[in-house]
C-alpha cells in the first residue's frame, strides 16, 4: 500500500490551495506568476465540472459562486502584475 495521491485527490487539493490563496492577501501578493496560473487552472477545471446555467441546488450555487470569486481575485492579481 502506498501513500500516492490519486488524480482526483490532487485536483481537489489544488482547488483548496487556490481558494486559500485567493483569500490571503499576503500569499496572493507573494505568489509567483506560475503559482497564480496553476491556481487559476485548478479553479477553472473545478468550475467546468458544473453544467452550464445556474445550478438549482443551493450548495452547488454557493460552490460555483466561490469558485468564480476566487478565480476573479487571482485573475485580477495576474492582470495587475501585467500592467505594473
Amino acid at each position: 500500500m502506498t501513500n500516492m495521491m490519486e488524480p482526483g485527490d490532487i485536483a481537489a487539493e489544488g482547488v483548496v490551495q487556490a481558494m486559500e490563496l485567493a483569500r490571503d492577501e499576503l500569499r496572493l501578493s507573494t505568489a509567483t506568476d506560475d503559482q497564480l496560473t496553476a491556481a487559476a487552472a485548478f479553479l477553472a477545471r473545478a468550475l467546468a465540472q458544473f453544467p452550464n446555467g445556474a445550478p438549482r441546488d443551493a450548495r452547488r450555487f454557493d460552490a460555483v459562486k466561490r469558485l468564480e470569486t476566487a478565480g476573479k481575485v487571482i485573475g485580477a492579481e495576474l492582470a495587475r502584475r501585467a500592467f505594473a
